[in-house]
């Protein structure tokens, strides 16, 4: 099997008890059969605990379950009692997973990193230079699998190209955002026609339409909206939206001065949310919702950026972007809810989102 995966995922390594933000607490932590099956064998006193803290969530799964927002198994200098007394082999999927994220495409996978991890985060912006992939061959057998090998090839093949796009550095980030999107909803239509080709190239159309600034004003605002809707994570990312919110609809000229020159910043961000979902389109042919969902996670992560204490900190940047991550991308509930606004909502329209990127929300190169 082949596996592809961007550079910086090799110098990934979990820093454990340095991590400034521990993944063994705020979300549940799903406990696969397997390892279910060997905790019940588990002697001693640790075995004990690992029965006395599985239990069945709503949704069927097996979860450690804790009084606090803690896992249970997780000490008071955040290590892992798990690791600490029976070994790394002894994690569940989930723990000996994240945070990396796999998509399985039969003969080939895709693996990265989340940014909602603070390790993770500093490598996907360690570097300013446009962002690379790896592709190596791994001793692992292939599962057979019901993926369309057309639409598989169409998908793969447009990948590259709207990679090239979002990483062309003679436009500004809104005109690459917009040419990706035009590319996606040509692709889109093919897919929908059974002409499964690629039909977008790199030398799309990255001209910008005049925008209309109210329309742009409103369509953001549903979107902070949708937002504040959905499950939070931390009490405070409904302080952070509130933030975010106030201080996009007002006039920031120092943070367009700050993004335009960092625009590498956005770049990242676009090739680490494309990379994450582009090729899921294989499982449900719908790609031009996911080119949204890239450009939406882009927009509010840097609108987000923008209402830090100090926006021209880099690492608060970065600190609104993870925490984007972890609410959004890392709740099930939130995900779907966020994709069926982006199916069903006028704020999601092309033209609408096109006027977002016309409009100075973000800022475009001097020509």
């Amino acid at each position: 099997m082949k596996n592809t995966f961007p550079v910086y995922y090799k110098n990934f390594k979990c820093i454990a008890d340095k991590c400034p933000d521990t993944c063994c607490a705020g979300w549940a932590i799903v406990v696969d059969c397997e390892s279910k099956e060997k905790y019940m064998h588990v002697g001693g006193r640790i075995g004990e605990k690992l029965r006395s803290h599985m239990s069945v969530d709503s949704d069927g799964d097996t979860v450690f379950v804790s009084e606090t927002s803690r896992c249970p198994f997780l000490l008071e200098s955040n290590l892992c009692e798990i690791y600490s007394e029976i070994g790394e082999t002894a994690l569940c999927n989930t723990c000996k997973q994240f945070p990396r994220h796999v998509t399985d495409l039969g003969s080939r996978k895709e693996t990265g990193i989340s940014l909602s991890c603070p390790e993770a985060a500093r490598l996907i912006f360690a570097s300013s230079e446009p962002i690379e992939f790896e592709t190596v061959d791994e001793d692992v057998p292939i599962q057979p699998n019901n993926i369309d090998p057309s639409l598989y090839i169409t998908l793969f093949r447009a990948q590259n190209t709207a990679i090239n796009i979002l990483q062309n550095r003679n436009y500004s980030v809104p005109e690459r955002l917009a040419a990706f999107l035009r590319c996606c909803e040509r692709i889109q239509k093919s897919i929908r026609t059974g002409d499964c080709h690629n039909p977008c190239t790199e030398r799309e159309s990255f001209i910008l339409p005049s925008p209309s600034e109210v329309q742009a004003n409103r369509t953001v605002k549903g979107w902070f909206d949708l937002l504040d809707s959905l499950e939070k994570l931390d009490p405070d990312w409904r302080f952070s939206l509130d933030s975010a919110k106030n201080n996009t609809l007002t006039d920031n000229k120092d943070y367009l001065k700050i993004l335009s020159e960092n625009e590498w910043e956005a770049e990242h961000l676009a090739v680490y949310f494309l990379f994450r979902y582009f090729m899921t389109a294989v499982f449900d042919g719908n790609l031009i919702s996911k080119a949204k969902f890239v450009i939406f996670s882009v927009i509010m992560c840097l609108l987000l950026g923008s209402a830090q204490t100090d926006p021209s900190d880099r690492d608060c940047r970065i600190e609104a972007m993870r925490t984007f991550s972890k609410e959004i991308e890392h709740s099930a509930e939130n995900m779907d809810a966020v994709f069926l606004k982006i199916k069903k909502s006028r704020h999601f329209d092309s033209d609408n989102i096109i006027n977002i990127l016309s409009s100075n929300f973000i800022p475009h190169k001097e020509k």
